[in-house]
């Protein structure tokens, strides 16, 4: 056999080989990289298409209440009959026209139920009376239900059945001290609208907007939009409980429920959609009153997709390339444009690293240096958006896991921490330590001095803590007066020392507030572990030393185990 060939067959059988190796060694990580993964993208997704959607109406909305103020409109809509008044109404909603983007406006008034439109076109101009609404008529149920509803202003998509267009219409009640004359607003072009928002289109991933009731108000297919369901019965609307089975129903109503309370900005669950596992991402829009639904295909979320096969198509790839250097060592002509052409393709997928190189000469070579040029311009705008993103995401995930007051860890980071050593423990062996604390006597000092006296004691605490604590341990406040040290490879004599630190280093504070002069102490209970149990116990053997403290005078530091329990 000549020595060229079994040097790629050497070359090929390396590669392999170190492909097979790596499988199976990022086998056993592939569940939690997705896991984590899975969490970014949905929270990034469902953001997006909140604002993507929210970003349209925001300016049409603000340009609405503004027309629902107009002194003139307001005067016409009391002195409808008076000449004067009726021009000037007509004439400020003439100017509004023109100023939203759809350039369609209209105005309904309660007092004589007369409805007035014009579109971009300005069809109807000298004509803008159109009809006179109904509450015998189905189509006008939309303005005695705005009308009833109260709210500063609606978004509602419906088709008008007199004038034969269908829209995205926003609502604004028209008010003068303290009664409403009607209702004033603007329309947008439902397909253009739905062609800028939902209906971009994302492989794997559904985007849906419902409104408090779980009427779908905004979908990429028409079909499902509840049209008009201000003018509908509950029983009448089309919610999205068709799309998901009753017990998925029932958990997305109780992540509604965590969303309006405030608790936080982004909720996920996992659900079936037509027939398949979808991550649903939920987020509140508290100006429109409706929640954002983005449902991501599970395969969308794997970073690591058919990964029995990567070893294989590497493989095929790497012999791919071994024939491509070989041809190219005779073709100096096509090379160069082929290499350009590589570098074209692969940022087309998005592979914002390509380098094009710099290949042959004259007219070639300047072509290849201008495509340098624009790579370049790109992958700079590229990495600056992504600095962008990620530096909003670290600070949102600061937000979540860190204590306003102390500047800790709160629980959530705390317990997350912990998961993290326990399973650390459980995959490499070694030593865990917990120390639990409880200021002695807080209410004392909040009843004696104030709650701001209180928070001083907390926060100088957490100084304490912080200093005391090693590098590469976890102290966190784990909830009122009670914190939480996580002390990994941790020998228990070393867990005894820094825990009767801590608590002389309480005990020698001295603070002051108000010109009041006043210390404290803590009391301290410690558990150690050299094999993983699992979280609550340890935590309830650590509360049990905690309590031995408190008993035995507090000001006192206990381990577990070593009296009674």
């Amino acid at each position: 056999m000549k020595l060229e060939r079994q040097f790629l067959l050497l070359v090929t059988g390396v590669f392999l080989f170190a492909s097979l190796m790596v499988w199976l060694g990022f086998r056993s990580m592939t569940s939690e990289i997705n896991r984590e993964w899975s969490g970014q993208i949905i929270e990034r997704q469902v953001l997006f298409d909140k604002y993507r959607t929210f970003s349209p109406l925001i300016r049409e909305i603000a340009q609405a209440r503004k027309m629902a103020e107009d002194p003139a409109l307001l005067r016409m809509a009391e002195n409808e009959d008076n000449p004067a008044a009726r021009r000037e109404g007509l004439a400020a909603l003439e100017r509004y026209r023109i100023r939203f983007a759809d350039h369609s406006v209209f105005a309904a008034f309660s007092r004589t139920s007369h409805y007035y439109f014009n579109d971009a076109a300005a069809e109807y101009q000298g004509q803008e009376m159109r009809y006179v609404l109904s509450r015998d008529n189905p189509a006008d149920r939309w303005f005695y239900a705005t009308l009833a509803g109260g709210k500063p202003y609606q978004i509602n998509i419906s088709q008008d059945n007199h004038l034969k267009v269908t829209k995205v219409w926003i609502n604004v009640l028209l008010r003068s001290g303290g009664q409403v004359l009607g209702v004033v607003g603007t329309g947008m072009n439902l397909s253009e609208f739905l062609s800028q928002t939902v209906n971009i289109t994302q492989a794997g991933i559904h985007n849906f907007f419902v409104d408090e009731n779980l009427a779908i108000q905004l979908s990429g297919d028409p079909q499902l939009i509840d049209y008009a369901s201000i003018a509908k019965r509950q029983d009448q609307r089309l919610t999205i409980s068709s799309l998901f089975s009753p017990l998925d129903v029932a958990r997305l109503q109780e992540s509604l429920r965590e969303l309006r309370s405030g608790s936080t900005p982004v909720t996920s669950l996992w659900v079936e959609f037509h027939g398949r596992r979808y991550l649903l991402g939920v987020a509140w829009l508290p100006e429109l009153g409706w929640y954002d639904l983005t449902l991501v295909d599970q395969k969308n979320l794997m970073l690591f997709k058919k990964l029995s096969f990567l070893p294989y198509a590497m493989g095929a790839l790497f012999l791919m390339a071994l024939v491509i250097l070989g041809f190219a060592l005779h073709q100096w002509v096509l090379m160069p444009l082929l290499a350009l052409k590589r570098a074209s393709d692969a940022l087309q997928r998005g592979d914002f690293d390509v380098m094009p190189p710099l290949v042959g000469s004259g007219e070639v070579r300047d072509l290849s240096l201008s495509f340098r040029h624009m790579v370049n311009y790109v992958r700079n705008s590229h990495r600056e958006l992504e600095a962008r993103v990620k530096e909003r995401t670290e600070a949102l995930h600061r937000l979540t896991e860190i204590d306003g007051l102390t500047g800790l860890l709160n629980r959530r980071g705390l317990m997350e921490r912990f998961d993290n050593e326990l399973a650390r423990l459980e995959r490499t062996g070694g030593t865990l330590g917990l120390l639990l604390l409880d200021l002695d006597h807080f209410k004392d000092i909040n009843d004696s001095y104030g709650h701001a006296a209180g928070d001083m004691a907390l926060m100088r605490a957490a100084e304490v803590l912080r200093g005391l604590s090693r590098p590469y341990d976890y102290a966190g406040r784990f909830g009122g007066e009670e914190f939480l040290v996580i002390l990994p490879e941790c020998s228990r004599d070393d867990l005894q020392r820094i825990g009767e630190r801590i608590r002389a280093a309480v005990e020698a504070l001295s603070l002051e507030h108000e010109g009041q002069h006043f210390a404290f102490t803590t009391s301290v209970g410690m558990y150690h572990v050299t094999a993983p149990e699992r979280r609550d116990q340890m935590l309830s053997k650590a509360d049990k030393a905690l309590y031995a403290a408190k008993v035995a005078g507090r000001n006192r530091v206990r381990m577990y185990g070593e009296n009674d329990e």
